[in-house]
């Protein structure tokens, strides 16, 4: 018998809280909820709307989880190097809507086309300059 694994959340170290949390909501749809205080760090729990939990009690007692964590920090911390994410990836609908997203907020993108799995992925950035794709069904891509 194998894990029965679910990706939970991704944890992203930023010098940039403000412009993250704008660029997330405003482009990945992904909203600010209920977060724990962790010893006064200054950070941010990002939710989709409708897995958002009411209250610190619904992220205990029916686990709602966050999908993107932000913690903050200066622009260099001593101790941890240059961690980097090479990637992170999400599955969608309505890609129309999403394009349309990144090019309001002139974010550049990529498609790549997987038609052996009938999907499409849009290559992106984040403020930070971590590598987002989203993937969306092959027969959503817009025509050239």
């Amino acid at each position: 018998m194998g894990l029965n694994l679910t990706l939970d959340h991704i944890n992203i170290r930023t010098a940039n809280l403000d412009t993250m949390i704008g660029f997330y909501s405003r482009v990945m749809d992904l909203k600010p909820g209920p977060r724990p205080h962790f010893g006064g760090a200054r950070g941010a729990w990002l939710y989709a709307e409708e897995k958002m939990a009411a209250s610190l009690e619904a992220v205990k007692d029916a686990y709602r989880a966050a999908w993107v964590h932000f913690i903050e920090v200066g622009p260099t911390e001593p101790g941890h190097g240059n961690l980097q994410i090479e990637h992170f990836a999400f599955t969608a609908t309505g890609m129309s809507e999403f394009l349309s997203r990144l090019n309001q907020n002139a974010s550049p993108y990529e498609l790549a086309d997987m038609p052996d799995v009938g999907m499409v992925q849009v290559n992106f950035r984040d403020p930070d300059g971590n590598h987002i794709h989203v993937d969306f069904p092959l027969s959503e891509k817009p025509a050239s």
